[in-house]
C-alpha cells in the first residue's frame, strides 16, 4: 500500500480527543515522512554500523588464523598440511552456524624433496635456496657456474652457458621491460643450461619461493631461488674471474594431486551470485599467514558477519575459499570451470588484503559510482587511496576476469615487516595485526552486502570479444601471453 494511502486510511483510527488526536496525527505523518523519504544509503549505513561494530567487537578471525598457523602450518596444495587446514577453517565455520561444503578437483601437483644446491669450488658450501615449483627430479650433476646478467635472451649472447649452471639476478634493471622467471628458465634451456639460479632482490636471507611456470608443465631444466647475500657472493667471485663449481641436487618432483576449495552460500532472492573469495593455500616454508592467512582469516570473519546480520539479499552470496592460487590459480580456474554456468555477476577478491584504503574498480566503470559512495561514506576508516580503476592479474580474480565476469579488489596497507618475507620462511603469525583484521572484515562486509542489494547496478559478463577488447585496454595481452594464458582468438 503506498505510505500516504496507509496514512489516510490510519487517519480514521485516531482518537476523537482533540489533543490527542493531534499529537497522533503529528507523529503519524512524521512517520509516514520518514518512510517516503529514507534513502537507501540510510538503511545501508544503520547496516554498516552492525557489521563495523561487530567485526571490532566480535572479532572471530584471529584466533581462527592462530589455529590455522600453528596447528595446519604452510597449506600447500596436495600436503597433509592443507588438508588439516581444510578441516579446521571448516570446524570453525560450523561453530558460526555456517554450512561449509568442499568442492573437490584434481590439478597438476608438485611435492617438494630434499634438494640441494652446494658450491665445490672454489670452496664449499651448501646454499641456503629453494626449488621453484614444477622443477622435476633430475640426477645429481656438478657443472661450472656462469653469469648471465637478468636473463634476457640477448644476455645468453654474450656468454657460453652449454652444460653450465647460470646465475641471474632479480634486480629490477632501469630501461628493461619486466621479465618472468619462466622466460629466463626457457631461454637457459634453449642456450643449453642445465640449472638456473635466480638471486633474491632482497636483503635479510630471505628466499622467494614461486613457480617456474603457470601451466603445470615439469620445468625443462632445476632452478632455484637463492638469498640475495648467497648470490651476491657467487656473482662477486664470477666477477673476479674466479672458477665456481656447483654441484646441484633435485628430488622434488611433479605428480598429479587432489585437493578442494571450501564454499559457503547464502541463497537469495534470485540466482545472481556475487562471489566474495580468497585463496587459503600458502607456500610450504613459512606458515602463510600473511599470504594468504589475511584473505583467510577475513574471509571467514565476513562469513560470520554476513551469516548473522545479513544472510537475505536480493542477490545470492558465494563465500569462496580458493586452493592451490600459489601453483597457479588452480582453485579459482577450476570454479569458473565447475560454475561455469551459475550467473555469477561479480567477483571481490582478497590477496594479501591489510588495513583498508580503497578500492580497485579493476577497469569496471560501471561499479565506480557504488566505490567512490562507499570509500566517502565509510568516514571511520582511512579510505586515503580512494577509489582506482586499474585491473591486474595472477590473483584468484583473474579467472573470472578472463570469463567476463566483473571483479574488485579492497586496496589495503600492510607494514613494511609484514610484506618483506613474502614467499618465505619469515611469513608467520606473529606479524599478523588483529586491529587489521577487523577493520577489512568490516569494509569487505560492507561491499559485499551492498553489492547484493543494489540490484540497478548493472553487473553484466562480457563477451569473450568485449573481454579480449577489455584486456587490451588494460594493458594485459602481453602479460597473459607470456604466460600461456591469453584464451582468446584473433
Amino acid at each position: 500500500m503506498h505510505v500516504l494511502r496507509f496514512t489516510q486510511k490510519m487517519m480514521q483510527f485516531l482518537p476523537n480527543n482533540t489533543i490527542n488526536r493531534r499529537f497522533s496525527e503529528a507523529l503519524l505523518l512524521l512517520v509516514a515522512g520518514v518512510l517516503i523519504w529514507t534513502p537507501l544509503s540510510a538503511q545501508s549505513t544503520l547496516l554498516q554500523r552492525q557489521l563495523a561494530g561487530s567485526a571490532f567487537l566480535d572479532n572471530a578471525s584471529y584466533d581462527m588464523l592462530l589455529r590455522l598457523s600453528d596447528e595446519a602450518g604452510g597449506r600447500w596444495i596436495g600436503s597433509a598440511q592443507n588438508e588439516q587446514g581444510l578441516e579446521i577453517l571448516q570446524e570453525e565455520l560450523r561453530k558460526h552456524g555456517l554450512k561449509p561444503r568442499l568442492e573437490r578437483f584434481s590439478v597438476p601437483g608438485w611435492i617438494r624433496g630434499n634438494d640441494e644446491v652446494r658450491m665445490i669450488a672454489p670452496s664449499s658450501r651448501v646454499f641456503r635456496a629453494v626449488a621453484l615449483g614444477y622443477v622435476q627430479k633430475t640426477p645429481a650433476f656438478e657443472a661450472d657456474l656462469v653469469w648471465a646478467n637478468r636473463g634476457y635472451s640477448e644476455d645468453f649472447d654474450t656468454v657460453d652457458v652449454q652444460g653450465k649452471v647460470v646465475l641471474v639476478t632479480q634486480e629490477k634493471l632501469g630501461g628493461h621491460p619486466a621479465i618472468l622467471r619462466a622466460e629466463v628458465i626457457q631461454h637457459a634451456r634453449d642456450a643449453g643450461a642445465r640449472a638456473v639460479l635466480f638471486i633474491n632482490d632482497k636483503k635479510g636471507r630471505m628466499l622467494m619461493c614461486g613457480m617456474s611456470n603457470f601451466g603445470g608443465h615439469p620445468a625443462p631444466v632445476p632452478a632455484f631461488s637463492l638469498t640475495w647475500e648467497e648470490g651476491k657472493r657467487l656473482q662477486r667471485l664470477l666477477q673476479r674471474e674466479v672458477p665456481v663449481r656447483m654441484r646441484i641436487t633435485t628430488e622434488s618432483y611433479c605428480t598429479e594431486v587432489e585437493s578442494a576449495n571450501v564454499v559457503c552460500t547464502l541463497p537469495g532472492k534470485s540466482a545472481e551470485t556475487i562471489v566474495v573469495g580468497a585463496h587459503y593455500d600458502s607456500w610450504d616454508i613459512g606458515q602463510g599467514s600473511i599470504d594468504n592467512g589475511l584473505g583467510t582469516a577475513i574471509l571467514f570473519d565476513v562469513a560470520r558477519l554476513l551469516q548473522n546480520i545479513a544472510p537475505d539479499n536480493p542477490r545470492t552470496i558465494e563465500l569462496v575459499w580458493f586452493n592451490g592460487e600459489e601453483m597457479g590459480l588452480w582453485g579459482s580456474r577450476k570454479y569458473v570451470e565447475m560454475h561455469a554456468n551459475d550467473d555469477i555477476v561479480a567477483m571481490v577478491n582478497m590477496d594479501m588484503t591489510g588495513s583498508p584504503r580503497g578500492f580497485s574498480a579493476m577497469g569496471n566503470d560501471h561499479v565506480l559510482p557504488l566505490l567512490n559512495e562507499l570509500a566517502s561514506s565509510l568516514r571511520g576508516f582511512d579510505m586515503s587511496r580512494g577509489v582506482i580503476n586499474r585491473a591486474w592479474t595472477n590473483s584468484d580474480h583473474q579467472p573470472f576476469m578472463l570469463a567476463g565476469i566483473p571483479t574488485i579488489t579492497p586496496l589495503g596497507h600492510l607494514d613494511k615487516h609484514m610484506v618483506e618475507t613474502y614467499h618465505d620462511f619469515g611469513d608467520t603469525f606473529d606479524l599478523v595485526n588483529r586491529k587489521y583484521l577487523s577493520e577489512a572484515a568490516a569494509v569487505v562486509s560492507i561491499l559485499t552486502v551492498e553489492l547484493a542489494n543494489r540490484t540497478t547496478i548493472p553487473l553484466v559478463r562480457r563477451s569473450p570479444a568485449e573481454t579480449m577488447e577489455f584486456l587490451r585496454g588494460q594493458n594485459l595481452e602481453d602479460r597473459l601471453k607470456k604466460q600461456g594464458e591469453w584464451e582468446f582468438e584473433e
